[in-house]
Order: structure tokens, then C-alpha cells, then sequence
């Protein structure tokens, strides 16, 4: 034992070991360099390619996997190996996302998430103007504030709001001018 870790440590005695070691080794970069754009394509079709960077990770996951194989003397055996992994990597990559449950996961939106959100002032602010707010809309008439309601919070519009209350647009849209008067007289913040 103690002799083979000496043989590791110093290397390999025989030249042509070395030389076979290097040729292998060159043999298997430049399978991997001739494999690179088919594995691409291979998981482009399932991404499509708006997914270039998890395109590029996969292949390199693929790679990582393959990389005591590419040296194999058969080039054949090597492709079909290198796709057996790439296909493993496919399923491994839907087994996480199910298990990570990343269909829903909100993407990360820098004008929605910026770290000023955080500020813990900003978020006094708004639930103090959020509050205001509720407090004016329901100090609106009923029907005034019904109409609100159905315009700018459910989104429907002019038309089938005045179909659902059984009125008229233009007293909708006057309803609407009534409503938007009153919040905005009520929910001016002192400063």
C-alpha cells in the first residue's frame, strides 16, 4: 500500500502512460467541445430559448456528470452515454422543481422588490394611507361607492356597470367623478 502512494505521489514512471493519459484527456475535450451545441439544442427544445443561462447550467451539469466517461475510446459510446446523462439531468432538473414546488415561485422584479421596500417607514406610510383611504370610501354613499368598487378594484367596465346597478354610463361616470372627488379631498397625508 504504502508503495502505490508513493507511485501516486510522484507520478507516473512510464513516459507513455503519461503520453496516453494526455491524449485521452484531449480526446475528451474535444468530444465534449463537438457535444457542446447538440446538448444545448437537446435542452433548448424542452426550455425554449428565453432559458439560455439554465440552458448553459444544464450542459455544464451534463459535463460535470460525464467527465470520467468522455475519455471513452469509442466515440459512439461516448455521445450515446453523454445524452443517457443528459436526459438524467432532465429529470433530476423536474424532480427538483417539483419538490421545490417552482411553479410558483413569483420571478424576482427589481421595481417591485427593490430594498427600499423594506424600509420600514415607507411601510408605516402606506398602511397609514391604505387605512385613510378605507376610512374615506366607506364614508361614500352606498351606491356612489358600490360603483367604485366594480370600476377600479373588480376592473369592470363603464358599460357593465351600468348593466349589473341598472343605470345609465353617463351616471355611472359621474358616480365614478363623485367618488374619486371625495377620496381625494380625504386622503391627503399631512406632512
Amino acid at each position: 500500500m504504502l508503495l502505490e502512494h508513493e507511485q501516486f505521489m510522484e507520478g507516473p514512471r512510464d513516459a507513455s502512460a503519461s503520453e496516453q493519459g494526455r491524449r485521452a484527456q484531449a480526446r475528451g475535450a474535444a468530444l465534449a467541445a463537438s457535444l457542446n451545441e447538440p446538448l444545448a439544442g437537446f435542452f433548448r427544445r424542452r426550455l425554449g430559448p428565453c432559458q439560455e443561462a439554465e440552458v448553459e447550467d444544464l450542459v455544464q451539469e451534463v459535463f460535470v456528470r460525464a467527465a470520467d466517461q468522455l475519455s471513452l475510446a469509442e466515440e459512439e459510446h461516448a455521445r450515446a452515454y453523454v445524452f443517457r446523462v443528459a436526459a438524467s439531468v432532465w429529470i433530476d432538473r423536474h424532480r427538483r422543481r417539483q419538490a421545490r414546488r417552482a411553479d410558483r415561485h413569483v420571478p424576482f422584479d427589481p421595481d417591485r422588490h427593490d430594498g427600499e421596500g423594506l424600509d420600514l417607514a415607507r411601510q408605516l406610510d402606506a398602511r397609514e394611507a391604505l387605512r385613510i383611504a378605507t376610512q374615506a370610501l366607506s364614508t361614500l354613499p352606498e351606491r356612489t361607492r358600490a360603483i367604485f368598487i366594480l370600476r377600479r378594484i373588480e376592473g369592470l367596465a363603464v358599460r357593465e356597470v351600468a348593466h349589473r346597478l341598472g343605470l345609465s354610463t353617463s351616471a355611472v361616470e359621474k358616480h365614478m367623478v363623485r367618488a374619486l372627488e371625495h377620496l381625494l379631498a380625504h386622503t391627503r397625508i399631512p406632512r
